[in-house]
């Protein structure tokens, strides 16, 4: 009987995709952050505008930023749980790219860029 998913040894994959992913998505992330503050630095947020006048953009900012890393905490964690066979090394780098996806994806929604004219 053929077995579905290779089930042989993939244990440096294991060890190195979280990993890198550990290191590598903040990296991203703050990458893209620090280039989106020296294009586009001009006074708050546009994701402020609707509480900027009852004076919460920072807790709607630490809400934004709160969601995005436990949910990208939460895949790197799953990258943990997913077994080392060498069948699921796709289904591991995946996870892995989602989770930097993630990450990334915060500093483009803090501003705005795919909404300016």
């Amino acid at each position: 009987m053929k077995r579905l998913v290779d089930r042989h040894r993939d244990l440096a994959g294991w060890l190195v995709t979280p990993l890198l992913t550990l290191v590598a998505a903040p990296v991203l992330a703050c990458f893209v952050g620090v280039v989106g503050n020296l294009v586009d630095h001009n006074g708050p947020p546009p994701l402020c505008e609707e509480t900027i006048a009852e004076n919460l953009c920072e807790e709607t900012t630490l809400g934004v930023v709160g969601v995005h890393v436990v949910i990208s905490a939460v895949m790197w964690l799953l990258l943990w749980v997913i077994p080392w066979w060498r069948g699921l090394r796709k289904a591991r780098v995946l996870l892995a790219v989602a989770a930097t996806v993630v990450l990334v994806v915060l500093p483009v929604r803090m501003f705005n860029w795919f909404s300016q004219t």
